[in-house]
């Protein structure tokens, strides 16, 4: 058995930033640091960082309930304007890790919502990103999630659509098809904000998926990335299979004539795609390749 880790698996350069950026604060301050939610989905980066000095906490931070925090980490999806209007008036010092590509959807979107325009983003409307977004409009946007969300739409009024950046791109175009089909009478302008790695990823990942036997997704529970890429995978090779560590890995899904592929999302670490990949080679007493 040959087991191998993708070459483009690994963190996006949006998270990669945020996790660097709490890291050197807290060797640089000698200090634990809090994270505005969990800094990344992952629950194994997670507690690697945990044992660092990072902890993460909730909005009720932001609601002066008492809770002492001096300095706080944004993470890579963004926050809504009000976030950082509570914490200043609190005396609470912004670490800002939000991506630049989100920074870049939150400048357009706010800026054809001052034009005057309906502005619609496709996305989903619990994700973090996409309430961020939605804050930059005043919380005036609509989000587009289920095919019913588009009446919600005024048909004639010029409107401009953007995604958040993490959904696949045939999920977003479908979703611009509905749109442009309710505002058939009204001008309709696309940005496509999706995040470069992201869409790429699709393309790579199916690519990969076909040229091994089984494929081993490793990301976690909350990520919103993990779950269309895996569903990517599956689509392509029917022996695909999602873990969150190596002690989700079922030997019986292989056999020693296989080659194995393992990857994972824009959240998943390098060290655990490493870890995984050692687990099944040494278990199967077959071969981890770079």
């Amino acid at each position: 058995m040959r087991v191998f880790i993708d070459p483009r698996a690994g963190f996006c350069g949006g998270v990669r930033r945020v996790v660097k950026m709490a890291e050197r604060q807290m060797v640089e301050t000698g200090e634990p640091l809090v994270s505005l939610g969990d800094v990344i989905h992952n629950e194994a980066e997670i507690g690697r960082l945990k044992t660092l000095g990072l902890s993460g906490i909730g909005h009720e931070v932001l609601e002066g309930n008492g809770s002492v925090v001096h300095r706080l980490l944004i993470r890579a999806h963004g926050e809504p304007p009000e976030t950082y209007c509570k914490a200043e008036k609190l005396g609470i010092e912004i670490i800002d890790g939000t991506c630049p590509v989100v920074t870049r959807s939150q400048e357009i979107a706010r800026a054809h919502y001052l034009a005057g325009e309906q502005v619609a983003i496709v996305g989903k409307p619990y994700h973090p990103e996409t309430i961020g977004i939605r804050g930059h409009c005043d919380n005036h946007a609509l989000i587009i999630f289920e095919q019913a969300d588009v009446e919600q739409l005024n048909p004639s009024v010029r409107t401009f659509v953007l995604a958040q950046t993490t959904v696949a791109r045939d999920w977003f175009q479908e979703r611009i098809n509905w749109i442009k089909a309710r505002c058939a009478n009204a001008e309709v302008q696309v940005e496509n904000t999706l995040c470069r790695f992201v869409v790429g990823r699709d393309r790579d990942l199916e690519t990969f998926a076909r040229d091994v036997n089984v494929v081993i997704m490793v990301g976690g529970t909350q990520s919103s990335n993990t779950r269309v890429l895996f569903d990517v995978c599956r689509k392509a090779n029917s022996r695909s299979y999602l873990v969150v560590t190596e002690a989700d890995i079922d030997m019986n899904w292989f056999k020693p004539e296989d080659t194995v592929g393992v990857t994972g999302s824009a959240s998943t670490p390098h060290w655990l795609l490493e870890r995984v990949r050692s687990s099944i080679a040494e278990k199967a007493g077959g071969k981890a390749e770079q």
